[in-house]
């Protein structure tokens, strides 16, 4: 893998040419101390990672996703969503973008400019994806240009992963949505913590497994945990306070765009390989999708759709849709 680097006053950072994915950040704050926020798989460099989707092999801070969304087989599907294809697979989790080679077009000392040209059947021509560092503070901005070669609805979501790797409840999450929605089914595994297929309006007192409610504001929890809820309506950006650093990050991104953000909790609950009881992220996923079901049910009416929301992004050739969105750091205390 070829990797690529932008060092600046405030920080540095580090990509690799698969899925143009951030590796690793680190910022520096006003007062000098380093601020590392983002996640890192403990098996990247391991061996007998061939059979992984590449995108995890080297699981790290941020990429993109088209199509987003995963799928696969699950138990328990909530009433609401049954007799759609939710058990679906995309045959790329998180499409091409977040697994292909990509090539690099530029660098300069502030920017990495990235494209990947999609298959030949696909309705997508190609993507960009721009990664720039802001000279005069502790923040990164960047852009997902997206260019059609023929008219097509696609889902699509933007992928930055937190560390969970702090003490219980030191991270405070603030988020201004329409509404909120649990994960519709159950993933495998006891370690969901909220109730499923449910509505909330407050990520302070999300409906609960075994009843009542649950705090997702803020996290870690003290148990192993493996849960997803969607921000429906997002009308503001995420902002993350990692107490324990005197530190916040806010996530901001066009929401005209990506109308929703997928909150994904994944908290030392997986135990297949690579996962092994070890992971701790929490990705914060803005995104034009059904939660991270298959391009195949976020692309027809559903449960979100139905109430307003769009789960996918219009596209037509000519007109080029680009994505902007930003990530900053900020001094607390």
């Amino acid at each position: 893998m070829n990797w690529h680097r932008l060092e600046w006053e405030f920080g540095a950072l580090a990509v690799g040419d698969v899925g143009a994915m951030i590796r690793w950040v680190s910022f520096r704050l006003p007062s000098g101390k380093r601020f590392e926020p983002f996640a890192r798989a403990p098996w990247i460099g391991s061996d007998g990672l061939d059979g992984l989707a590449p995108h995890l092999r080297d699981l790290g801070a941020e990429f993109a996703c088209l199509p987003f969304g995963v799928g696969g087989p699950l138990d328990a599907i909530a009433p609401e969503w049954a007799g759609l294809p939710i058990e679906d697979s995309n045959a790329v989790p998180h499409g091409p973008a977040a697994n292909a080679v990509w090539t690099l077009e530029e660098k300069t000392e502030r920017a990495l400019r990235f494209a990947l040209p999609y298959p030949a059947d696909h309705p997508v021509r190609g993507i960009e994806r721009t990664i720039a560092i802001d000279p005069e503070r502790p923040a990164i901005h960047l852009s997902l240009r997206i260019e059609a070669r023929r008219p097509a609805r696609v889902s699509v979501g933007l992928h930055p992963i937190l560390t969970l790797a702090a003490p219980v409840d030191s991270l405070e999450l603030s988020a201004d949505f329409a509404f909120g929605l649990t994960y519709p089914a159950a993933v495998p595994g006891e370690a969901m913590i909220a109730a499923i297929g449910q509505n909330f309006d407050r990520l302070d007192a999300v409906p609960a497994a075994g009843g009542g409610s649950v705090d997702l504001s803020r996290l870690p929890k003290a148990r192993p945990i493996e849960d997803v809820v969607q921000l429906c309506g997002a009308r503001g950006p995420v902002a993350v306070i990692f107490a324990h650093e005197a530190a916040r990050l806010v996530l901001d991104w066009d929401r005209t765009l990506l109308p929703s953000c997928q909150i994904w909790i994944s908290d030392r609950a997986l135990q297949s390989a690579p996962w092994g009881g070890t992971y701790r992220g929490l990705g914060i996923e803005p995104i034009a999708s059904a939660f991270d079901f298959a391009e195949t049910l976020s692309g027809m009416s559903n449960p979100i759709s139905e109430k307003g929301i769009a789960t996918t992004l219009a596209i037509e050739p000519g007109r080029d849709v680009e994505i902007r969105y930003s990530i900053a750091a900020e001094e607390i205390g």
